[in-house]
């Protein structure tokens, strides 16, 4: 930490000589070149303590590509490169560690995750799980869709799955296992639906502000084009939960909090959540978040008055502040290292040459481009911050895609959804293992059921990078329709994976099931009206055909009367 401390100060007492010189035209002295070298070895060792070796081994072979680079045939040799001009572009440009990812988290990101960790710290947080609690409790099998709702409107404020899955879950977790719900399954909707909280707009986690800026969009657009991306992923997650109550025969919920008294207490922390939220649609995303802070600030007065807690305040706006900092750290530090990675891709052409050979592997086939871009999203999302692995994805992939005629915003949103579930997917699933252990549930076994539930988030990628409308791009009432079409498809693709309706149903109402259901994604009218047909024959078949009734689990409410 001592030398990445003197390499920076280095930096910032010469960043006027820097900001000036022509990079390689000007060589670098002696000095420059060492306090690079010291910074970026420094800048690798915390990387590599703080994401994981594995972060740190990606890191390191893209480093000794510059360095061995020159010796490879083909398409994936290059030039070669001095020492001189590897630490000049890697460390003294903005192709490097100072390049765009940090700048965007040093501005953006810290405000918005400030926001957040202020707003959870003055009461916040607490207050959207007890709303999500008064508006589904009561529900079939209410706990683990109080769960869902939650980490869903606590994702407008915190993008970090493991973060979501300890708060929300130290509270839905109990409460679903005595709903009746299986110990590792109670841990599996808690990690799939915290995982998606990064997804929720207007915050999205730290990758969407560094999306925007490889886009070149404004981030409201991002924003924007993340609404029903968001709301499909949650609703697949909400029915696979509601069709497992109904085979397990879980009829009852919980005597939760109650709406009306839920709102009294706590309505005014809205305020901040619709500030940022028209903030980023109206003026810039700065602007947005220092407006989000100051309504904060606000609130907690507000309530600090009313409560008679004053003198309380000034210590809750402090750990709100070492919240945040804790938060940034590991962002901060992926978006700096992964800047080397994207500074070797500039430098050596590997980005485009990475980027030929998926195409020359896809057969410039868009399907074939999809799933290997999947495939590769997910391994990096399973070890790597989300902000980690669409960075290292998006100068190697992403292009390829484009180059296939995907939307720019969907390719950079299709690596970003991946990278995000990559949160739940075995062998490394980190916010299912998080779970595993607030449900006292076996990790692996969780690992597999939060993947099962999350399946029908997994075609939501191939539906809007298809049919952009579901990226809110088009005539607004193409968008209803494609929405429309998409909704039917997702619930009933999780009644297919579950295995239930209304009643068990067999092995061939599954198959027509999901028959029906691909249809229903796939855009273009002709096929959402066979998909429709088959779905609705399909559930007469299961209606009218005698379904397995599932047996009534008492709850603990139940039991207690």
């Amino acid at each position: 930490m001592c030398l990445l401390a003197l390499s920076l100060v280095y930096n910032i007492v010469y960043a006027e000589f820097f900001a000036n010189r022509m990079a390689i035209v000007m060589p670098l002295d002696i000095m420059s070149i060492g306090l690079a070298l010291l910074g970026m070895a420094a800048l690798l060792v915390v990387a590599t303590l703080m994401m994981g070796k594995a972060f740190g081994l990606i890191v390191v072979v893209f480093l000794l590509y510059v360095a061995t680079g020159h010796l490879l045939p083909g398409a994936f040799g290059h030039r070669g490169f001095n020492l001189s001009w590897v630490v000049d572009h890697l460390y003294y440009t903005k192709e490097g560690v100072f390049g765009i990812p940090l700048g965007v988290s040093a501005t953006y990101i810290y405000l918005f995750v400030f926001f957040g960790a202020m707003l959870d710290r003055c009461g916040g947080g607490k207050f959207l799980i007890d709303l999500a609690l008064a508006l589904t409790g009561r529900l079939r099998g209410g706990p683990a869709k109080a769960s869902i709702v939650g980490s869903a409107m606590m994702g407008t404020i915190s993008g970090s799955a493991v973060a979501n899955v300890v708060t929300t879950g130290a509270i839905t977790i109990p409460l679903m296992k005595r709903n009746g719900y299986r110990p590792h399954f109670a841990g599996a909707v808690e990690a799939a639906a915290s995982s998606g909280g990064q997804l929720m707009p207007p915050v999205m986690g730290a990758t969407a502000f560094v999306i925007a800026e490889f886009v070149g969009r404004p981030y409201q657009e991002i924003a924007l084009s993340a609404v029903i991306p968001s709301f499909l992923f949650y609703l697949g997650i909400f029915f696979a939960v509601h069709f497992e109550a109904v085979r397990r025969g879980i009829v009852g919920g919980i005597s939760g909090p109650k709406i009306d008294a839920t709102l009294m207490k706590g309505s005014l922390y809205f305020l901040p959540i619709i500030v940022v939220a028209v903030g980023v649609f109206t003026y810039s995303p700065m602007r947005a978040g220092v407006m989000g802070v100051g309504a904060v600030a606000v609130v907690a007065v507000i309530y600090a008055l009313l409560q008679a807690e004053i003198m309380r305040l000034p210590v809750r706006f402090m750990e709100g502040a070492a919240g945040a900092a804790r938060a940034m750290g590991p962002v901060a530090v992926a978006c700096a290292s992964s800047g080397m990675i994207v500074g070797v891709l500039s430098l050596t052409g590997l980005g485009l040459a990475l980027s030929n050979a998926i195409l020359s592997l896809a057969g410039h086939s868009l399907i074939a481009a999809l799933v290997m871009t999947m495939l590769s999203s997910l391994v990096l999302g399973m070890g790597l911050p989300t902000v980690a692995a669409y960075l290292v994805q998006a100068g190697v992939t992403i292009p390829a895609l484009i180059t296939l005629g995907v939307e720019p915003i969907g390719a950079h949103l299709f690596v970003f959804y991946f990278a995000i579930l990559g949160n739940v997917t075995p062998p490394v699933a980190v916010a299912a293992y998080a779970a595993a252990g607030v449900a006292g549930s076996d990790p692996a076994k969780t690992g597999w059921t939060a993947l099962a539930i999350s399946m029908p988030a997994f075609v939501v990628p191939y539906m809007f990078v298809l049919n952009p409308l579901l990226l809110m791009q088009g005539e607004w009432f193409s968008v209803v329709v494609a929405l429309a079409s998409a909704t039917v498809g997702v619930v009933t693709l999780a009644a297919v994976i579950v295995g239930c309706t209304w009643a068990r149903i067999g092995i061939i109402a599954r198959v027509m099931l999901a028959w029906g259901a691909l249809m229903m994604l796939y855009p273009g009218l002709a096929s959402d009206a066979v998909g429709l047909v088959v779905i609705l024959f399909s559930l007469w078949v299961s209606r009218f055909g005698g379904g397995a009734p599932a047996r009534k689990i008492k709850t603990a409410n139940e039991e207690g009367t």
